[in-house]
């Protein structure tokens, strides 16, 4: 797990979301899983389900690092496999082969590397037809006939055997696969069959952390979209569970105050629930939440924004940039209408007819009466621009700034449109 993105995290420190309890439940029935309670044979393959950008992969290093420190899980041993990162690859075997061979170095690494390298080549093999091949070369003779058959399962036989002994004495190897769900779909439907088939061994544990509505989707690809796709999955994972959603409000908070150093005045007007409302509103996940807020960190540490915003109005008028800095980097289509001139207008509520403010794209009181307001004064009237400005938005930003437009697009433009 050493090169791992989220390697250094631990739950002591970095569950904001307090997800510790929900993995202390999965590690119960992990380590429970083919004793009494569940004399269940082969390897044990957990989902944990989530939408994208939600912490799946930072809850992936806590979790590894919980399994390190805590005693009663001294014989067990975590593997970290980024599938998407070997997504460029023409077969799902060999790189997940190579990264289970990063469990260890101990006297049965050397059979497992050979027996991986005889599956692959058979598997490669069959892929393209040689065996196929093979098997008819002596159709006259039983045992030629079968014979590539036969060899796959001599080979897998001896791989199943090789890998069985990764596992540490008595104890178990948890295999975190991430990322499945975004991979090429052939991949990813190619790397939960040869789990299924080939790495089912006794004291392995795989757990996938993945979208499961977006897999279904990936799965009708390639099966066809008939298919029974949810049923497929179950045949796959012997127990689902949901990770818990974050509480975006304590989110925000703990990132929000712990970066911008004189914050007694943002706490002042409680800025953080104003500011996780909105967000809670947009639907946004984790990952643009992050990315925003670290976005208005950063303007508002850039520009010096007066440290007394208890000040009537305040807490309104910077709410109305983190407003277009979320436009800009959620719809940045939108915000570019609304920017240009004769383009998208804020105030109505169909976005069709070119008005983005009412249903989908703002829906806070104070907010939406404020950018009315500001739409209401021409955004590009330069004669009325400079009073609007020093009525409704901070004039320090942007000071040159002649109309509300080009305010507001100077205020933002340093933030991508993407992340």
């Amino acid at each position: 797990m050493g090169n791992f993105l989220y390697s250094h995290l631990t739950f002591e420190r970095d569950d904001v979301f307090n997800r510790k309890p929900f993995v202390e439940s999965i590690m119960k029935l992990i380590s429970e899983w083919g004793g009494e309670i569940f004399n269940e044979r082969g390897a044990l393959s957990v989902s944990v389900d989530s939408p994208w950008g939600t912490g799946k992969s930072s809850l992936i290093g806590m979790w590894a690092n919980y399994i390190a420190e805590v005693p009663k899980y001294s014989r067990y041993k975590a593997i970290y496999y980024n599938a998407w990162r070997n997504n460029y690859f023409d077969d799902a075997f060999r790189p997940l082969a190579y990264e289970l061979q990063s469990s260890d170095d101990g006297p049965h690494m050397e059979a497992f590397r050979k027996s991986s390298v005889e599956l692959a080549k058979v598997l490669e093999e069959g892929s393209n037809g040689v065996l196929r091949a093979l098997s008819r070369s002596n159709s006259t003779e039983g045992s030629g006939y079968f014979e590539g058959f036969r060899r796959i399962s001599q080979v897998s036989e001896v791989f199943g055997k090789a890998l069985a002994k990764l596992a540490p004495p008595n104890g178990k190897l948890l295999v975190f696969v991430d990322e499945l769900d975004r991979c090429r779909p052939n991949f990813a439907v190619e790397t939960l069959e040869l789990i299924r088939h080939y790495l089912n061994s006794p004291d392995l544990v795989f757990i996938f952390t993945l979208d499961l509505a977006q897999f279904t989707h990936l799965v009708k690809t390639i099966y066809g979209y008939d298919t029974d796709a949810w049923g497929y999955l179950r045949r796959f994972f012997n127990i689902s569970f949901r990770m818990p959603m974050p509480q975006i409000g304590k989110y925000v908070d703990n990132l929000l105050y712990k970066s911008i150093r004189d914050c007694d005045g943002l706490k002042e007007v409680k800025f953080s629930k104003h500011m996780a409302d909105m967000y809670s509103f947009f639907g946004l996940p984790i990952r643009d939440i992050e990315k925003i807020t670290t976005n208005f960190i950063v303007f508002y540490s850039m520009n010096r924004i007066t440290r007394n915003p208890e000040k009537p109005g305040s807490m309104i008028r910077l709410l109305v940039y983190l407003y277009f800095m979320i436009i800009k980097y959620k719809y940045p289509d939108v915000c570019e209408g609304i920017m240009g001139r004769g383009g998208y207008h804020i105030e109505g509520d169909l976005v069709e007819g070119k008005y983005v403010l009412g249903r989908r794209y703002c829906g806070l009181g104070e907010v939406k009466d404020l950018l009315r307001t500001l739409q209401g004064s021409r955004m590009w009237d330069e004669d009325a621009g400079p009073g609007y400005i020093a009525e409704y938005l901070i004039p320090e930003i942007a000071p040159e700034a002649r109309s509300i437009g080009q305010h507001i697009s100077e205020a933002i433009e340093l933030f991508a449109e993407v992340g």
